[in-house]
């Protein structure tokens, strides 16, 4: 066999764009608002228990400015999740699982079926609450990838479909 290594012009690689990624479960967007909910409402909790023991945090001119702060960051936190759910997606090949996430900055993972070595689902008290889990895949090279948003039975039939290929590819 006659060794051949010939070049490929970067013009006739195919587009990463024309992939259609699937979206994350709706429900998984409600969840991500309720974390940033539960979270805001934590922060103001806590300022009005350290309001108690120093009193003058809860004069009239320092409170307004903390509602004020605290409205606005809730707020923007809160646009800042949709819009990072509107970025989420995953897409599923025959030789790897594509995967792009991000706001101000934009990343696309590709992880090859032959690099992971095991899969893992995840589920918190709220994903549970809304049957929802992510789908974690270690990789050989450390570079590991979650899938958030999967309803618990596509994160369960892509980890048997993952599992499968690379029990397959291990035989090959």
């Amino acid at each position: 066999m006659k060794f051949s290594n010939e070049q490929i012009k970067s013009l006739q690689l195919p587009s990463i764009d024309v992939i259609e990624y699937e979206k994350p479960d709706i429900t998984y967007r409600k969840v991500l608002m309720y974390s940033v909910l539960i979270f805001a409402f934590v922060l103001l909790v806590g300022y009005f228990v350290v309001g108690y023991f120093a009193e003058k945090l809860l004069t009239l001119p320092i409170l307004m400015i903390v509602m004020l702060t605290w409205s606005i960051l809730t707020g923007l936190a809160i646009i800042f999740t949709v819009k990072s759910y509107d970025n989420l997606g995953y897409a599923l090949r025959d030789k790897d699982i594509l995967s792009k996430s991000g706001v101000f900055f934009k990343s696309i993972v590709i992880v090859p079926f032959n690099r992971v070595q095991h899969s893992e689902i995840e589920q918190g008290p709220i994903e549970r609450l809304f049957g929802l889990a992510e789908l974690t895949l270690f990789t050989a090279g450390g570079d590991d990838e979650t899938i958030s948003g999967l309803s618990f039975d596509k994160a369960q039939m892509l980890k048997n479909y993952i599992t499968a290929k690379v029990a397959a590819d291990e035989e090959e």
